[in-house]
């Protein structure tokens, strides 16, 4: 048998070693360049996150303020529907009383009802009726 190759394979076992020291230290540079860069990038996102967070909670609040406004309007229609019906000259007790408990359930239409001149109102409950 011949012994001198298994007697180089130590020597080249070393020379790798060797090899994997070096290649070892090189990436523990760029794993602690990439980490810095990684920080700054993850830093970065999280300031963006939070921004786009207290957009997001500014225009939600934005909404909330239009909604409760809106309805808020509704209400205030809603007190001022039975005293305008009763001014609708023509319009039966019975007619006045289904719109009453008719119009508020259509919110748009109570508004509009609201901003017709008065000369329209009683064709208008009329056909509101018979179209609800």
């Amino acid at each position: 048998m011949d012994l001198s190759g298994t007697q180089q394979q130590p020597t080249i076992n070393q020379g790798d070693s060797t090899f994997s020291k070096k290649k070892k230290k090189i990436f523990d540079a760029s794993d602690h360049i990439s980490s810095i860069s990684f920080n700054d990038a993850a830093t970065l996102l999280a300031e963006k996150i939070e921004t786009v967070g207290v957009e997001i909670s500014r225009s939600i609040a934005s909404e909330v303020l239009i909604q409760q406004k809106s309805e808020m309007t509704i209400q205030e229609s809603a007190l001022k529907l039975y005293p305008t019906l009763y001014e609708v000259e023509g319009l039966t007790e019975d007619e006045r009383y289904r719109a009453l408990s008719k119009i508020p359930d259509h919110p748009t239409q109570m508004l509009i009802f609201f901003s017709l001149p008065s000369s329209v109102g009683l064709e208008w409950v009329r056909r509101f009726l018979a179209d609800h």
